[in-house]
């Protein structure tokens, strides 16, 4: 059958209104720092690619289960959980993990919800041209209010893990460990959904509210974690200055530093040395051996290293290390932003607030006119060779340096 013109014009149209629409949605929320229109743009354009890969593979993958199991009520629901659901989710995600994740503008927790939903409309622009050229124009008026933002809603939940991937430490296994969950939580309420839809077709509209209660949960949630991502925000305001804390000298009491003591009047000068614990941060009074909050060992011993690179460590109160980034190039970020190599979600860390380069045999740590400073050992910093060992801590972040076996850096990838 031959388009006629006004198919030809109405059937974009139609397609990509309610797309649009939804974007333009999604991409308003973005209010401190919004995206560059051009990734906006190419991200969508990819999406709407990946529609092509995603279909040759829902065929292929149908085709062996259909010849497989026959064709069965059940059979068909198994290739929306094990074929359709993770196929166009996993198409969807990779457009995003190719493209506008490894950009230096993602760079905030909410890109991940705009990125995903961006990719996911052009992926249903796509399809609402397929359905809309095989059957009647009304057909929009069920697709545009369930069907894409379904698509939106359902990457939103991988585009939230991209964003917890980057910062969570950078070892392969657990990264893909995050993003794999957030991609297996899309495919499944994806294929759920699907489930719904075939079954209001089948038994009437007595069930068609289920589908759009669904559809109606799943937008409030992700419209709470768009509201919480845009409120914490490290685009909304400065970094958060914390008072520094310090015992006064002429009586002892407990005060904040650059302010006169509340007992006797005294000013309490910015010390030297800032006596922190390691493990949870309580103030310490010099000489201490042990934290008077949590008990902790206040001089960390050079622990065994845990990797083959140096890398920072956190420690847990229960006195656990876990690996917390891999110095695995030669100079490497430290802030509160995604697109940093070392991610610090924490308000008294600054966007860009150090910086680790590898020099000669060690490392060495430069504060970046941070607004809380950078610590080693206890003392504020601007330039400091890291030692095996040795507490760095930026803002209120507390870790420890471990140096490798060896005194070589090793910079291989």
């Amino acid at each position: 059958m031959i388009a006629t013109l006004p198919q030809i014009i109405l059937i974009p149209f139609l397609s990509l209104l309610p797309c649009v629409l939804w974007l333009w949605y999604f991409y308003s929320k973005s209010v401190y720092k919004r995206a560059p229109l051009r990734l906006i743009a190419v991200t969508f354009l990819l999406g709407g690619l990946s529609t092509a890969v995603a279909l040759g593979l829902n065929l292929l993958g149908q085709s062996l289960f259909l010849v497989t199991l026959g064709r069965s009520q059940w059979s068909h629901i198994l290739v929306l959980f094990f074929v359709v659901g993770p196929v166009e989710e996993l198409t969807k995600l990779l457009v995003v993990y190719a493209y506008a994740y490894r950009r230096p503008e993602f760079d905030e927790p909410l890109d991940g919800v705009i990125y995903s939903t961006t990719a996911a409309l052009g992926f249903a622009a796509i399809e609402n041209i397929i359905y809309l050229s095989q059957s009647s124009p009304l057909v929009v008026l069920l697709r545009g209010p369930l069907s894409n933002p379904g698509h939106a809603l359902f990457s939103s939940l991988w585009g939230l893990s991209l964003s917890r991937a980057k910062a969570a430490p950078n070892l392969s296994r657990q990264r893909l460990r995050v993003i794999a969950r957030g991609w297996l939580a899309a495919s499944v309420l994806h294929a759920l959904f699907d489930t719904l839809l075939i079954a209001t077709a089948r038994v009437g509209p007595l069930l068609f509210p289920a589908p759009v209660a669904a559809i109606i949960a799943l937008f409030l949630w992700v419209r709470a974690r768009i509201r919480f991502f845009s409120e914490t925000s490290p685009h909304r305001e400065g970094t958060l200055l914390l008072q520094t804390i310090a015992y006064c000298q002429q009586c002892g009491a407990r005060g904040s530093v650059g302010a006169p003591c509340a007992q006797c009047g005294a000013f309490l000068p910015q010390p030297e040395e800032l006596p922190i614990c390691a493990i949870c941060s309580a103030v310490r009074r010099p000489g201490a051996k042990f934290c008077a909050r949590c008990g902790a060992n206040l001089k960390l011993p050079a622990a065994e290293n845990l990797h083959a690179r140096p890398h920072f460590v956190a420690i847990s109160p229960a006195g656990k290390e876990r690996i917390a980034y891999i110095l695995n190039r030669h100079e490497i970020l430290v802030g509160r932003t995604l697109n940093n190599g070392f991610v610090i979600d924490h308000p008294s860390v600054s966007k860009r607030h150090a910086r680790v380069v590898a020099e000669s045999d060690n490392y060495t740590l430069y504060d970046l006119g941070s607004s809380n400073g950078t610590f080693v050992n206890g003392k504020r910093v601007s330039e400091a060779k890291l030692q095996d060992g040795c507490e760095v801590r930026f803002g209120r972040a507390n870790f420890v340096y471990r140096a490798p076996v060896t005194s070589r850096v090793n910079l291989s990838p």
